[in-house]
C-alpha cells in the first residue's frame, strides 16, 4: 500500500475533529503521520506517527526512508515549511487551507505571507473547505486549476437525527465551538439576554474551551443572566450528541476578526444539522454554502445582536418551523457534508496526484 505523510504540526487540537475523521478512515493508502508535538492522544488515537525533523534536508531523507510517495501539509504554515522537502523527494504535494492560514490585506510582509507565491509555484494542489476561501486563495495568486473546494465531512453515525417537540417554551439554544473570538459568543451572550427577557424559560448552553472563557464568565455576570447559561466546557462526542438532541435551536454567530481570522464552514454546525436542530448563524466565510437563508436556517450579518435576537425569538415563536429546517438540514448534510463520502473524494485526488508525477 503506497504511502504518503500526513504533516500536523501539532498532533491534535481538540477542535480538529474533521482531519481526525479524514485521518482514520483513508483506506486505500497509508498515512504516516508527522509531527512535531503530540497531543490528545487518548481523543484522537492514531499507531503510525513520527517525529517531524526541524530542517528540510532531515525532513526529505525521513519521508525517502519511510518510502512516502505523496506529502499532505495540513494548513498553509506546513506547507511553506515542506517546500524545500519536496523539491528535494520530487514527490507531489497537496496542501489544505483552512481559514486562519489565509493571508489578510495586513500580513503581507510577514515571512509566512511572503513565502506563498513559491508555495503556489511548487504545489501540485490545493484545498479550501469552501467556494468563499477558493476565491480568497485566487486573489492572492493561487492558480484557480490548482485549487479543489474540499468539504470537510462529518460522521453521520455519531449524530443521528431526531424530530423536535414543537413546543413555544422552556426552549434549550445551544452553541458549541472552542471560545475563539471569531466564534462571536459575546454577540450570542448580549443577545441571549434580549431572548431570555422575551422569553424567560429560554436556555443556553456554550460547549467549548478556550482562552475567551474568563472574558465569557465576565459578560455572563454583568448581564445578569447567571441563571439561564451554562459553560459546559469541553464534552465527548457521545455527550456532545446527548446535548444537541436535548436542545432545540443552534446558533454559533461567527465573524471576522481584526487580524482577518475567518471560519471556513464550522464542523459544529453541520453536526447540529445533522441531528435535525435549525440553525441561527451569520453571513460570515463559508456558512451560507451550508445554511441557505429561510431554509435550513436564519442568517444574520456579523456583530448585529439586534438582528440575531430577532432570529431567535423568530423561531422560538415558530415550532413548526424549526422542525421543517431540521430536516432540510439532515438532507444537507447528507447529501454534501457526509466524511465518508468527501473522505473517498480525498483519495482520488491523492490517487491521481500520484499518477499524474509518474
Amino acid at each position: 500500500m503506497k504511502k504518503i505523510a500526513f504533516v500536523r504540526t501539532r498532533y491534535l487540537p481538540p477542535s480538529e475533529t474533521f482531519i481526525y475523521e479524514e485521518l482514520k478512515n483513508i483506506k486505500r493508502l497509508k498515512p504516516i503521520v508527522f509531527a512535531r508535538k503530540t497531543m490528545n492522544l487518548k481523543r484522537f488515537p492514531y499507531s503510525r506517527i513520527k517525529r517531524l525533523p526541524l530542517n528540510s534536508s532531515s525532513i526529505a531523507r525521513a519521508f525517502k526512508q519511510r518510502k512516502i510517495r505523496l506529502i499532505h501539509a495540513r494548513f498553509g504554515k506546513a506547507g511553506v515549511r515542506l517546500i524545500e522537502a519536496k523539491k528535494r523527494l520530487r514527490v507531489p504535494m497537496l496542501t489544505s487551507f483552512h481559514g486562519f492560514d489565509l493571508p489578510s490585506k495586513r500580513d503581507r510582509r510577514d515571512s509566512y505571507h511572503r513565502q506563498l507565491p513559491a508555495l503556489f509555484r511548487a504545489g501540485d494542489k490545493f484545498t479550501v473547505p469552501s467556494r468563499h476561501m477558493k476565491r480568497k486563495l485566487i486573489r492572492w495568486g493561487c492558480p484557480r486549476n490548482k485549487i479543489k473546494i474540499m468539504y470537510s465531512g462529518i460522521d453521520l453515525t455519531k449524530f443521528s437525527y431526531s424530530e423536535r417537540e414543537p413546543k413555544a417554551d422552556n426552549i434549550t439554544i445551544i452553541a458549541v465551538g472552542r471560545l475563539h473570538k471569531k466564534k462571536g459568543f459575546p454577540y450570542l451572550l448580549k443577545a441571549f439576554k434580549k431572548v431570555n427577557e422575551s422569553h424567560p424559560s429560554s436556555r443556553l448552553i456554550i460547549v467549548g474551551e478556550g482562552d475567551e472563557k474568563k472574558k465569557l464568565k465576565k459578560l455572563i455576570k454583568s448581564l445578569k443572566i447567571n441563571k439561564y447559561v451554562r459553560l459546559e466546557g469541553l464534552v465527548s462526542h457521545s455527550k456532545m450528541s446527548e446535548l444537541l438532541h436535548r436542545s432545540d435551536i443552534f446558533c454559533l454567530p461567527s465573524i471576522t476578526t481584526k487580524d482577518g481570522n475567518q471560519e471556513g464552514i464550522p464542523n459544529a454546525i453541520k453536526e447540529a444539522m445533522a441531528t435535525g436542530l435549525p440553525v441561527v448563524t451569520t453571513r460570515h466565510g463559508g456558512i451560507p454554502e451550508l445554511v441557505s437563508d429561510k431554509w435550513e436556517g436564519l442568517l444574520a450579518p456579523e456583530k448585529n445582536v439586534n438582528a440575531l435576537a430577532d432570529k431567535m425569538k423568530y423561531l422560538i415563536e415558530h415550532p413548526s418551523l424549526r422542525v421543517q429546517m431540521g430536516k432540510r438540514g439532515r438532507e444537507k448534510v447528507e447529501k454534501n457534508f457526509d466524511s465518508a463520502k468527501q473522505v473517498a473524494r480525498l483519495e482520488d485526488i491523492y490517487r491521481n496526484l500520484m499518477r499524474k508525477r509518474r
